[in-house]
């Protein structure tokens, strides 16, 4: 789904959606930590001398990343809360009473699975995260507007401090919070759980159909879709007593209502945008002719199945095994990474924050929330089927972060956040070329078993046949024409080092040798 593109207000020439606010707890220390999962029994303990290990801590969380940045996004662990606002404009009325569409709207942010043809809002991200985020809050009654749809979409700014930055939806949000504090008596103090004076988040879906459905003015379009967006209008006007809307999402109550068959409610759309609303990035590309490095089967891709390696880690759900460069050959048995969270990193310089360049290995399998997309027919939103064969996944990440003064203007990477007063650090690197600070560097490519880069070259997207199997294996030499640099290299002009083998797999776990060459 489309994000809005925006700036952050420190960063006025970057074009990367913002990551999360966090901080990192793990528990164990560098040689011996335990991992767990809420929906596994896995616990791995790790002695000195394996050649890799879990770390216990990393050199930037992603709170002291938001606040270098000047950013805003949903927290991505412990208890959040989402305000779901229905929105109606005068042109348009419910048939009937809107109550059946508020009733569909909860459950498909707050039900259990079974209240959906697959998963809700709250039901997916409690399992992608392992239990490390539950989200709650409401769905209110519906806001009407006294707007016409068309006099919303085409509300301009063509002066003020943001008005480059401006979106109709800002004022909407506004309105539509003020009203229901209002409505409701409350200050809704206990939807800002972090205490920064913003709402958690909102989310305002428009009961008047997206723009594939649309019967109004094609000029609006690119209003009437689904895209996350913050009110830089509040940015000074945080008020832990009266929290106001900051991080918000918007889209179609038409989306509820596009998978899995006309009688079940869908999530996708929404899980993905809440995605956004976390902090993630898209992983399919916006510039023209470009092509999607990540194959499309993610949910910040084409909206399908669970989140991958990269993006948990970003948002503090997983810690990997770190291949240390201390032994010539390791092997390491890995299970399911959509149950167990468990995933490898290799990257000798590796400078212990998820905002680095690496590998990431995954095990994955068509199971849990993998398991709807990978069926026969995939999901009716987009047609694209997820994995159904059960592989090892290798992404390049380039995570790196960029310093920028405040015009904008590249200085060259980073590994702290402790920058001069003149600069902000950024993640440079995006899956858009012309969003990347290097138009040929990607932020996350998922590498092909099969050794040609047919994303690049055919415009594909990945199938079973993307995965590494029993037998399959890579270097960097053989891959080469996945990296920009000569030789296989990392885009940092370092060598990546290692060769992998998968040694063996079942349904149920995966066993992979790493030599360093």
């Amino acid at each position: 789904m489309k994000i809005k593109k925006t700036l952050p207000l420190v960063a006025f020439a970057t074009l990367i959606l913002s990551s999360c606010e966090l901080s990192f707890s793990l528990p164990g220390g560098s040689t011996t930590s335990t991992t767990t999962s809420a929906t596994s029994s896995v616990v791995t303990s790790i002695e000195p001398g394996h050649g890799y290990y879990l770390p216990s801590s990393y050199a930037i969380s992603q709170a002291q990343y938001n606040a270098a940045a000047g950013l805003f996004t949903l927290g991505a662990t412990g208890t959040k809360k989402l305000l779901v606002i229905p929105v109606i404009f005068s042109d348009y009325y419910c048939t009937g009473s809107c109550a059946g569409i508020e009733a569909d709207l909860y459950d498909t942010f707050f039900g259990d699975a079974a209240a959906t043809g697959w998963e809700s809002v709250a039901s997916y991200y409690e399992k992608s995260s392992y239990g490390a985020l539950t989200l709650e809050g409401i769905v209110t009654p519906t806001y009407e507007s006294i707007m016409t749809s068309g006099e919303f979409a085409s509300n301009v700014r063509t002066t003020g401090e943001y008005a480059d930055y401006y979106d109709p939806t800002w004022v909407l949000v506004e309105d539509a919070v003020d009203w229901y504090k209002d409505y409701s008596s409350s200050s809704l103090t206990e939807y800002d759980t972090d205490r920064d004076g913003f709402i958690d988040a909102v989310w305002l879906v428009y009961l008047n159909p997206n723009s594939q459905n649309k019967v109004y003015a094609t000029e609006y379009e690119d209003v009437f879709w689904a895209y996350t967006y913050w009110d830089y209008d509040n940015w000074s006007n945080g008020n832990p007593q009266n929290p106001v809307p900051m991080t918000y999402g918007w889209a179609s109550f038409d989306f509820m209502y596009e998978g899995y068959g006309s009688s079940s409610l869908d999530a996708h759309t929404y899980i993905h945008e809440t995605g956004h609303v976390l902090g993630l990035d898209d992983y399919y590309s916006y510039t023209e002719d470009d092509w999607g490095p990540a194959g499309g089967v993610d949910m910040m891709d084409y909206n399908i199945v669970d989140h991958n390696a990269y993006s948990k880690f970003l948002l503090g759900w997983v810690n990997p095994y770190v291949v240390d460069g201390t032994l010539d050959e390791i092997t390491i048995t890995i299970n399911p990474f959509e149950s167990s969270g468990e995933f490898i990193l290799i990257n000798d310089g590796w400078n212990e924050s998820p905002y680095d360049e690496y590998l990431a290995l995954e095990f994955y399998t068509p199971t849990g929330l993998n398991y709807l997309d990978s069926q026969v027919g995939g999901y009716p939103g987009n047609g694209l089927r997820g994995f159904y064969e059960p592989g090892i996944k290798i992404y390049h990440v380039d995570s790196r972060l960029g310093a920028y003064n405040f015009d904008g203007d590249f200085i060259g990477y980073t590994d702290t956040t402790l920058l001069a007063n003149s600069n902000y650090p950024y993640i440079a690197a995006s899956n858009s070329s012309e969003f990347s600070q290097d138009e040929n560097y990607r932020l996350l490519h998922l590498l092909e078993a099969g050794g040609v880069n047919t994303f690049k070259n055919d415009l594909a997207v990945a199938t079973n046949a993307t995965l590494f199997q029993q037998g399959d294996s890579f270097s960097p030499n053989a891959f080469a024409s996945f990296f920009t640099r000569t030789g296989g290299r990392f885009n940092d002009g370092s060598n990546i080092g290692y060769s992998i083998e998968v040694t063996s797999m079942t349904s149920t776990s995966a066993t992979v040798t790493i030599t360093k060459i």
